[in-house]
């Protein structure tokens, strides 16, 4: 009998394949959140520095308070835009989550279905192998037999 060859192979490469490109967008997606979280400590760092700088002028003109005003105006607007960003890239990975899940189950699925053939391949094997043996003893039993019924004979 040949080698265990399993027909699904190819199926299994596959869905390995689809489960490193999911878990692949799946990380890239974490790195993208992780960017946008630090991009808003940016933002908080920047607030406290301009605070500070502020703080430690003797007077401030009208055009400091509205530069400041429109720093914090900006500040706060970039800031809800980039937890917008956060919560689309958490919704993302939420779903990109699930599929990696059905991805690694998909790919088990096969892996399972590949060791059950390849348990039952083995098995076969064996049972042909015992036959094979079986029919060897019972061959060699008879030439014995044979050999010995000859030697009878010719005494």
């Amino acid at each position: 009998m040949s080698g265990f060859r399993f027909a699904l192979e190819r199926v299994l490469s596959w869905r390995e394949t689809k489960l490193s490109l999911e878990e692949a967008d799946l990380e890239r997606l974490r790195l993208e959140k992780d960017a946008v979280e630090r991009a808003i400590a940016d933002l908080a760092r920047r607030n406290e520095r301009e605070n500070a700088a502020l703080g430690l002028r003797q007077s401030l003109t009208g055009d400091d308070v509205r530069g400041l005003a429109a720093s914090r105006e900006w500040i706060a607007l970039e800031e809800k835009r980039l937890r917008a960003k956060i919560a689309d890239c958490m919704q993302a990975m939420e779903k990109r989550a699930a599929a990696v899940v059905e991805a690694r189950r998909d790919v088990r699925l096969v892996q399972k279905l590949k060791e059950r053939r390849r348990a039952s391949w083995r098995k076969e094997v064996n049972r042909q192998a015992d036959e094979l043996a079986g029919e060897s003893a019972i061959n060699g039993w008879r030439r014995e037999n044979s050999r010995s019924a000859e030697s009878e004979n010719q005494l």
